[in-house]
Parts: structure tokens; sequence; C-alpha cells
């Protein structure tokens, strides 16, 4: 018999020592990420003329994302992911060295971000898939769900950290630091890739259906009804949603609310509190209650961007983001849970990248479409736009009865 998902069930996870050092060592890695992110929008915002200039570098890296998750979900099941993994992660602390090296001679500019962009946007599509994959690896299937919430609470834990971090930081050592500092946090997921094992070998079913196309992943997101909900699901909030958070929160709190890069900082970081927050009740929510955990992110989202529209403090901006992040990760949490739990291991990476496509491959065009509104109607209306548009595709996709009685797995 399944135990009650609880918190403290949940936590046994990290009785997994393998798992619980790649967690450690990913925490790291990504407030250094976060913080080159933070960092990156304040380089992007003192040169900018227009909010169009965030979404594009923003968006180079999410077009080439999408381009080529589908090689790289298909070279994920097929090859080492330890190797991908170690190959990706090496070229990106590469280039966060090389930016802080621009910063430090003086001869950074936006024009020189673009490829950098490029590069992480190649990258990236190897590294998503890849990641997604390799997780579940490292835990017994009882154990997943919980492995992918603690997943998700140690990225928005390090969003907590990260964009503070690099706020301090720069105040005190230079824009380059935090560019420095991320190169530096790679080498803990580098170092712990090292100690992985290979994967265990499967059947020779198992092994052929790894060695076959990235269609047959696009096959069982459109054939498994709950996965293809929540893929559609995702798609909605990256559209109208995400882009407030991971492309335009800067340009919100410097050009609407005229608030210090200090304050940015703590603004990104507060973003993160929300986030952490689902991610942690993810870890104690049965999968019979699912669904209307989803029903309630999509209300706290709607009503997170209304009150975004009419802030006029930082303390009421920071309450607003923090809610329409908990509200956005009730979704993309449990999406990521039952994308995860339903897929078959010999096709995992490709179903991975599929997923991941929900968000990076809406992203590009979502961030220079809210941009566009914002250059048109100002960003108070731009986001009472988007609010109304995403109440009015989550109530038409979540009024419906959900397709698996107990929004888990597969019985």
């Amino acid at each position: 018999m399944e135990k009650e998902t609880t918190f403290g069930n949940s936590m046994g996870v990290f009785r997994e020592g393998v798992f619980a050092r790649f967690m450690v060592a990913e925490f790291v890695s990504m407030i250094g990420t976060w913080m080159q992110a933070q960092a990156q929008q304040f380089v992007v915002e003192e040169q900018a003329r227009h909010s169009w200039e965030q979404a594009v570098i923003s968006g180079v890296t999410m077009l080439l994302v999408p381009l080529f998750s589908p090689l790289g979900g298909t070279l994920a099941d097929r090859s080492d992911k330890r190797r991908i993994l170690f190959v990706v992660l090496g070229i990106q602390a590469a280039l966060a060295a090389l930016v802080g090296w621009w910063l430090h001679l003086g001869i950074l500019s936006f024009w020189l971000l673009l490829p950098v962009a490029a590069v992480l946007g190649v990258s990236g599509g190897f590294e998503m898939p890849a990641y997604s994959a390799l997780v579940p690896e490292l835990v017994p299937k009882e154990k997943l769900a919980a492995a992918v919430a603690i997943d998700r609470s140690v990225f928005h834990s390090a969003r907590i950290i990260g964009p503070a971090l690099a706020g301090w930081l720069v105040g005190w050592l230079g824009m380059q630091s935090a560019f420095y500092a991320n190169a530096l946090s790679y080498l803990c997921p580098l170092v712990v890739l090292c100690t992985l094992a290979p994967r265990k070998v499967g059947t020779a079913e198992q092994e052929a259906a790894r060695r076959t196309g990235f269609a047959d992943g696009l096959r069982h997101v459109r054939s498994d009804v709950p996965t293809r909900r929540m893929v559609l699901l995702m798609s909605s909030c990256a559209l109208f949603c995400s882009p407030f958070v991971v492309v335009m929160l800067t340009w919100y709190g410097r050009r609407t609310l005229g608030l210090t890069p200090g304050q940015v900082g703590w603004l990104m970081s507060l973003s993160g509190i929300g986030a952490l927050l689902a991610s942690l009740l993810l870890l104690g929510i049965p999968s019979r209650r699912r669904v209307f955990f989803l029903r309630m992110g999509a209300m706290i989202s709607v009503v997170a961007m209304l009150g975004l529209a009419g802030a006029q403090f930082f303390w009421q901006a920071a309450l607003c983001v923090s809610l329409l992040t908990l509200g956005l990760n009730f979704l993309f949490g449990i999406g990521n849970q039952l994308v995860q739990e339903r897929a078959p291991d010999e096709i995992r990476g490709r179903v991975s990248a599929v997923a991941a496509l929900s968000f990076v491959g809406v992203m590009p065009f979502s961030g220079f479409a809210v941009s566009g509104l914002e250059h048109w109607l100002g960003m108070r209306n731009a986001l009472l736009v988007c609010a109304a548009g995403y109440a009015l595709v989550s109530a038409a996709m979540l009024s419906r009865r959900w397709p698996v009685p107990d929004g888990g797995v597969k019985s």
C-alpha cells in the first residue's frame, strides 16, 4: 500500500546520499546563476532605452533552447547524462568568467551580450532535458514526486539568496563580481557529477526504445491526457504571467516604481519566497489534492497580477510578486511532478524536453509581446490585460473534469 504523502515522508528522500549531495551542489550553483541573472539585468537596464532590450537578451537564449531541446532530449535518452551536463556546465562557467572579464575591462555592451545569450541558449537546450531526466535516476520511483519537489525547493531557495547577494556583491566589488562568483559556483556540480554512477542498463526492449526518435516523446505527451493537460497549462502561465517575473521585473521595479538597484535585488529575492513556499507545500500535498491546488494557484496568480498593476510602494509589489510566484509554482511544481511520474524511463529525456518547451518555447514570444504591451499601454495596463487573459484560459482548462480521478500517476 502506498504511503500517505506527508512532509516527513517526503523529506526521507535525503536518505538517498547521491541525491542529497547532488542537491547541495545544485543549490550552490543556482545561487551563482541567480546572481548572474540579476547582475545581467542591471547591465542591460543601465544601457537600455526601451524595455524590448531586456526582452531581446532573454529572448535570444529562449529562442535557441527550444530549437535544440529535441536533440538534447534524444541525446539524454541515448547517452550518458553526466557527460552531457559536464560539458554544458563547463561551457556556461567559461562564459560567466568571460563576461566578468569584459566588465572588468569596461568593454561589455548590449551587442556583446547577444552572442553570449545565444551560446547559453544552445547549451540550455542540452542541459534542461539531461538534468530533468537525471534527477529521477537518483531516487527510487516511489520517491520521485518528493525528489521533484525538493529540486524545485532548491531552485527557489537559491532564487531568494542569489539576487540579494548579487546586489550586495555588486555594490561592494562591482558588477563583474557576480559573474565571477557564478563561474566559481559551477565547480560544485562539476565535481559531484564525477562521483555519480552510470545509468543501469535496462531490458533489450527499453534500450531499443531509447534509440528511437524525438517523436516518441511527442506521442506520449499527446496521448497521455493528464500530461497533455499540464503542458498546456504550463504554456498558458508562460504566455501571460511568467514574463513579468523572468523578463520585466527589473524594468517594473526601476521604471514603474522608481526603486533603487538594491531594492530591485530584494524584490527579485522576495519573489522567490512564494515560489519556495509552493515547493515546500508540494512535499505534503497528496495526489488526490493536486487539482484543488492547481485551481487555487490560478486564482492566486490572477489576484497577484491585479495587485502588481495597482502597487505604488515596494512592500506592495513585494507582497504581490511573492503571491504570483506562489500561485505559478503550484502549477509548475505539480506539472513537473505529474509529467515525471507518468513518463516511461526509456523516453524520459524526450518527454522532459517536450515539457520544457511549454515554458522555454513560449517565453521568447511572450517576453516580446509583454514588452510591446508595456510600450503601447504602459506596465500597469499590460498587467491588467495579461491577468484577464490568464484568468480566461485557466478557468477554461481547470473547470473541466480532471482525466485522472486522483490527479496522480497511472493506475
